[in-house]
């Protein structure tokens, strides 16, 4: 699984969500989970190839093998 860490931002005009963290500035942690090769991520409710999740929650997902009958 492949892990990158986004910082949200949430300006006048809308969201942002960057890989970039600007100093001084109030920002949510995210956590970017990828799925690699013919895996799927799960919580044990959802599955998906990819998700975005608070940081205090990406340790409730896991790789599990891709379901070829669905």
């Amino acid at each position: 699984m492949v892990t990158n860490t986004l910082y949200r931002y949430l300006g006048t005009n809308g969201v942002i969500e960057s890989p970039v963290h600007l100093e001084d500035i109030y920002y949510v942690r995210l956590k970017e989970l990828i799925a690699e090769g013919r895996n799927q991520l799960t919580n044990g409710i959802r599955t998906a190839k990819r998700v975005v999740v608070p940081e205090d929650e990406a340790n409730q997902w896991h790789e599990i093998p891709l379901d070829i009958n669905n």
